[in-house]
Order: C-alpha cells, then sequence, then structure tokens
C-alpha cells in the first residue's frame, strides 16, 4: 500500500473515532413534573367555654333551715375547629443535573488512556535514555 492511502485511512479511522467519542456524552434536559399545593383559605375557631355550676343543699333540724350553696366553675379552653381547603395545581419544575459528571464507560475509558500514556512516556524515555548511551 502507498503511504498517501495509509493516512487516509488513518484519518477517516480517526475523525470517525472522534465522532463517536463526541456524541456518546450528551443528554438532553427533561422537565420533572412536581405537584403544588395551594392553601385558599384557613378558618379557624376557637371558643372558650366557661360554666359556672353550683349545688344548693337545705336541710333543716329542729326549727332551723340550713342551706349551703356550692358554687365552682368548669373551663374549656381550646375548643378548636380548624377547616382547611387545599387546592394541588401540578406544575413543570426543571431539574438542574450535574453536567459534567461521567459515566461508568467514561471513567473507564480514561483509566485505560491514562495507562497507556503512561506506558508510551515510559516507552520515549527508555528508547531515548537508550539513544544517548549509544552516542
Amino acid at each position: 500500500m502507498k503511504l498517501k492511502t495509509k493516512r487516509k485511512i488513518w484519518a477517516a479511522i480517526l475523525t470517525l473515532g472522534l465522532i463517536l467519542f463526541f456524541a456518546t456524552g450528551c443528554k438532553s434536559v427533561q422537565p420533572v413534573i412536581i405537584e403544588k399545593t395551594k392553601i385558599e383559605y384557613r378558618d379557624r375557631l376557637r371558643v372558650d367555654s366557661i360554666y359556672n355550676r353550683d349545688t344548693v343543699q337545705i336541710y333543716g333540724r329542729n326549727d332551723t333551715v340550713f342551706k349551703d350553696v356550692i358554687r365552682w366553675r368548669e373551663r374549656f379552653r381550646l375548643d378548636t375547629v380548624s377547616v382547611v381547603r387545599i387546592d394541588s395545581i401540578p406544575y413543570p419544575v426543571e431539574v438542574i443535573l450535574e453536567v459534567n459528571k461521567l459515566t461508568k464507560w467514561q471513567r473507564w475509558r480514561l483509566t485505560i488512556l491514562n495507562i497507556i500514556g503512561g506506558l508510551i512516556i515510559v516507552y520515549v524515555a527508555f528508547r531515548v535514555g537508550r539513544a544517548k548511551l549509544w552516542l
């Protein structure tokens, strides 16, 4: 094969590889629907109830009539009646995702690339050092 055809083949493979590399990591933003609750009105009714009660006891001995009156108060506080009406209105919310988060495949590719790059550096250093020894 001629040198020019080899270069064209390698350039085509490199271009195809770069296109595939850049096309694999993109994702589009999708909205997430979250329900929103809106309270139209809240009515709170408090009733403080106080009841005055008494007991009257009348009895007699001989010619005397006795009248005993016992009075007390009963208090009922916080009789509460709550009326709440809630409307649910769903609306779309855009979720912000981390853009540069690598997938498992991308992390694996970077690890392999780092190993290959280190091996190439060691190989080149070895060849340069060996070449200097011969000079």
